[in-house]
């Protein structure tokens, strides 16, 4: 879902000058301190099509219908609660601030009185650009209107407030008022070949490197005594099998699957024995997909020792990403 802009007429907003004449280029910083594939993931990419299907600047379905940005998400709670900053994507003026909203899921706060964007900055950069950061952490923005910044300095922290159903950054791009793509630029012209970023995008080299396209990505792996909440909002830390009579269980957060991937699941307990081999196929795509298999314990309990547990996602014979997690029972 496109993400509201932070309004001049909001109470909780504090304002400084309007932005100046337009331009045709900006070069634009990763806007997330932290390692892409590492600690970070982009889960959702600007919407292309103009109809109520979906298309992202790869012709792939990694968003959502009328999504105006780019959605940099942490892997947990967990990481959230560590802090994860936010960072100014190119040097600018603070246009815009607000900061107050609670980090809850949109499905507990079903209303949001107009503040889809939660805790947020915009920034203006001049002719005609501005970026906005949605959904940060609650308490954690550190600039004020009408403070010049530069690329790299810190903003806040990724957080849940606002439309979001789990912990991420929705970065946005405008130019006169009008929602760009960053990979694309103003043009908006797709290429649904390779897997760099295309000749009008908007990042400067690096971090078009970065940003590499992915589709599809596994975000979490982990184990449990019970199965957790598919809800990554609800899922704050499952309890881990303690006992020998605990049942064990291993889940997986992933996103963009789709028709005809097989995920498989597998337990590894001590002596190099199996306890769990499971494979599925799955028979439809998701954006977001959380899944589980599991053991209950043997007559006598488990061994004690190290447990190993692994998913993988494999598209056509062969693997697309997977997850690792260990544990030790004594």
């Amino acid at each position: 879902m496109a993400q509201s802009w932070i309004m001049l007429a909001s109470m909780a907003l504090h304002a400084a000058a309007a932005p100046a004449p337009p331009s045709s280029s900006i070069a634009l910083s990763i806007p997330v301190n932290c390692t892409i594939g590492g600690q970070c993931l982009v889960q959702k990419l600007f919407d292309h099509d103009p109809t109520a299907a979906r298309r992202d600047y790869r012709c792939g379905v990694l968003t959502t219908d009328g999504h105006d940005g780019m959605d940099f998400r942490v892997r947990t709670m967990a990481d959230m609660r560590a802090g994860v900053a936010v960072i100014a994507a190119a040097d600018g003026t603070v246009l815009r601030v607000r900061d107050g909203e609670p980090d809850i899921s949109v499905k507990v706060r079903k209303d949001l009185n107009g503040r889809d964007a939660g805790n947020g900055v915009v920034i203006d950069h001049g002719n005609g650009w501005m970026t906005q950061y949605s959904h940060l952490r609650l308490g954690s923005v550190e600039v004020k209107p009408g403070q010049r910044v530069q690329a790299g300095d810190r903003l806040g922290l990724i957080g849940m407030s606002g439309n979001a159903e789990f912990p991420h950054l929705h970065f946005a791009v405008r130019l006169q008022d009008k929602s760009v793509d960053p990979f694309t630029g103003p043009v908006g012209s797709t290429d649904c070949k390779g897997k760099q970023a295309p000749a009008g995008s908007l990042w400067t080299s690096r971090a078009a490197q970065a940003l590499s396209y992915q589709p599809t990505a596994v975000i979490a792996v982990d184990l449990a005594a019970a199965v957790p909440p598919a809800s990554v909002a609800d899922r704050s830390a499952p309890a881990r099998p303690q006992q020998r009579t605990d049942p064990i269980i291993v889940w997986a957060d992933i996103f963009g699957s789709m028709a005809g991937d097989m995920q498989r699941f597998r337990i590894i307990g001590p002596d190099q024995q199996s306890i769990l081999d499971q494979s599925k196929t799955l028979d439809q795509g998701h954006l977001s997909w959380f899944s589980y298999a599991g053991r209950r314990p043997p007559e006598g309990g488990w061994k004690q020792g190290r447990y190993i547990a692994t998913y993988e996602l494999m598209r056509g014979g062969r693997i697309i990403d997977r997850g690792r997690s260990e544990m030790v029972i004594r």
